[in-house]
């Protein structure tokens, strides 16, 4: 019983510093993207939106491939050590790979770009998130506790990435690849459902076939999902793509600006952790469906407070609402996904019904909105993203299911 508490124990130590090295990758990579894109590569911001449309598409091809996959590997560890390999692989693809390609021919660069980060990112984040949601559940520790570490990761990463871009960008790429060395070291440790777990399921309780994954896309409630994902999620990450931008030309230089962001984002993220913290207890309290809605309205009201902000004060409120959405997004979800659907079908409803929806639906709105910013300016831009967002939040009110009951995990 001791050693089953103490594997327990290690297990959520862990994925906790999983969660912090893989958010300090991220956070080298997304926040500063649009801004080195722009000001050390040179490209405007409809090509901008190229590079993010073929990170999401290659993000869509894989996802519902590595989410059926997650599912047929449970607690395996083969899609872990692909991402420890990606992270480690940062900085020599990036500096040798993606920003010299960008530099000769622009659909080039878009598209290595597009296949590195749609798979380290576009697809890992849901991959890691999804297994160890899987183990969260197994072991009975609370995700969002173990999750709450990414977005310390996050705010690490980003606040490190402010310092070294105004030093060598570079810098940012290698700091990623050593965080990657991390993660392969904290695999070798890994040891999910020992000691009476995985070791005692039936496989035949875990088995799943094609024609579970057809009948799951037939049931209405999955599609619902979708759809709020699409509407309201989708829209909101199309806007805050090129936010940096939008961001630094409230102030009298692009670099203040970035300097600026870096703060302003590291503090963001932190309130993304403490928010993770008591996530579980709100969207308990609440119910999953109304955590849902309750994101939407803020996503809805962040977008359209951009579009209406005068200042750098008013900006950065509606950037540090971010915090108090974000995490409260993801665990509703996995959530309403334990609540709705069969647990042994849970990464694929994850990767296919939250990260597929949005990233399918940014192959189409990441060109046609950078280029709306060119065209129209982003406070009309955002006017209109953020009314879609509204009535998409509007619909799910009646679309969502209020099903609190969670589906049960394997018992060991």
């Amino acid at each position: 019983m001791l050693l089953a508490k103490g594997v327990k124990q290690e297990n959520y130590l862990l994925s906790s510093i999983w969660f912090l090295f893989f958010f300090i990758c991220w956070g080298a990579c997304f926040p500063w993207l649009s801004l080195w894109l722009t000001e050390k590569i040179g490209i405007d911001s409809t090509e901008v939106g190229m590079v993010y449309t073929c990170i999401a598409i290659v993000a869509v091809v894989f996802q519902p491939v590595f989410g059926i996959l997650a599912d047929k590997l449970n607690f395996r560890k083969h899609l872990m050590w692909m991402l420890a390999g990606l992270m480690i692989a940062f900085a020599p693809w990036w500096i040798f790979v993606f920003a010299p390609l960008l530099k000769i021919n622009i659909i080039a660069g878009a598209l290595a770009g597009g296949a590195f980060i749609g798979l380290a990112f576009g697809c890992g984040c849901g991959i890691c998130e999804a297994w160890i949601d899987k183990v969260s559940r197994l072991e009975g520790f609370e995700f969002g506790r173990a999750r709450m570490w990414g977005g310390i990761g996050a705010a690490v990463g980003t606040f490190i990435s402010g310092k070294l871009y105004a030093i060598n960008p570079d810098y940012i790429f290698i700091m990623a690849s050593c965080a990657g060395l991390v993660l392969a070291v904290l695999l070798c440790f890994f040891r999910p459902g020992q000691q009476g777990g995985m070791d005692a399921l039936n496989p035949q309780r875990l088995k799943i076939d094609r024609g579970d994954v057809f009948a799951l896309l037939k049931t209405r409630r999955f599609w619902f999902l979708v759809l709020y994902m699409v509407g309201v999620g989708a829209v909101y990450e199309t806007y805050d793509q090129q936010f940096a931008v939008y961001y630094s030309s409230f102030f009298e230089t692009r670099e203040r600006g970035a300097e600026v962001f870096g703060y302003l984002y590291t503090v963001q993220i932190f309130l993304d952790a403490l928010t993770m913290f008591f996530a579980p207890a709100i969207v308990n309290r609440i119910g999953p469906k109304n955590a849902l809605l309750y994101c939407g309205f803020i996503m809805a009201f962040r977008i359209i407070g951009s579009a209406m902000a005068t200042g750098p004060i008013l900006i950065s409120t509606m950037k540090l609402l971010h915090g108090f959405e974000s995490s409260i997004l993801i665990i509703a979800t996995l959530k309403y996904i334990s609540a709705n659907f069969d647990w042994r079908l849970s990464a694929t409803v994850y990767l296919i019904g939250f990260q597929f929806a949005k990233q399918f639906s940014q192959i189409f709105m990441s060109t046609a909105i950078g280029n709306m910013y060119d065209v129209m300016g982003f406070k009309e831009s955002y006017t209109i993203l953020g009314a879609i967002a509204l009535c998409f939040t509007v619909i799910s009110v009646f679309t969502l299911s209020g099903n609190r009951v969670l589906q049960p995990a394997p018992a060991a």
